[in-house]
């Protein structure tokens, strides 16, 4: 699978990650030339250390993970702090809380606070949809919400949410997000050629909880 290492995000977030297995993934970042490594708020000023200014991969973090249902001031606080950290990716978990209630029209408020000091600090906005838990038409609500609002990436899963991995799925995920945002991919379970179907059709980045080398 090395022509997809450019395809590729480490993501080590489970809550019983050791400190010896994130930096194994640090290590297959360095050395199999992946796209990025996501790592939690708590990890990414030492992994920044680790990395310099001049590494090729990207480091990213999240804010309001899993759930996304933190109030938007303590998202703002975490956003500040990961920035000042080294992040140059914040993956913002959509609050599907305010979602299905009352106060939907808050996401929009939300988006729009947190992508003005991302993009401030020039670093990347990724809106982590839990699309499992959406209907499509609340997808394809939240997708045109997310990209008007000036996400630079849009991804289907935080990988927290139990469920297996469904090509058909992902694919629609793409298909719904418009060519001017890119798409990453929860790809935990899928194999080498679902994969390839994927950035095939268009998916910038293929995230994976699990070690690539064995």
């Amino acid at each position: 699978m090395n022509h997809l290492f450019s395809y590729i995000e480490r993501t080590v977030l489970h809550p019983g990650i050791t400190l010896n297995e994130q930096y194994e993934a640090f290590d297959e970042v360095t050395q199999l030339g992946l796209a990025g490594l996501t790592v939690s708020p708590f990890w990414v000023k030492k992994f920044r250390r680790e990395m310099g200014a001049e590494h090729p991969a990207s480091l990213a973090t999240v804010v309001g993970y899993p759930y996304g249902y933190q109030r938007t001031e303590a998202k703002q606080t975490e956003v500040e702090w990961a920035l000042k950290d080294g992040a140059r990716d914040i993956e913002v978990v959509l609050n599907t809380s305010a979602l299905f209630s009352p106060a939907s029209t808050w996401v929009k408020i939300e988006f729009a606070k947190l992508v003005a000091l991302i993009h401030a600090q020039e670093a990347f906005f990724t809106v982590v949809l839990e699309s499992a838990l959406l209907d499509n038409d609340q997808l394809k609500q939240m997708v045109k919400l997310a990209t008007d609002s000036g996400a630079d990436f849009l991804k289907n899963a935080t990988g927290a949410v139990p469920g297996d991995f469904s090509l058909d799925r992902a694919l629609h995920f793409r298909r719904l997000a418009p060519s001017s945002v890119g798409v990453k991919i929860v790809a935990d379970g899928a194999t080498v050629p679902e994969m390839e179907q994927l950035v095939a059709a268009g998916v910038e980045r293929l995230a994976l909880g699990h070690p690539i080398q064995s």
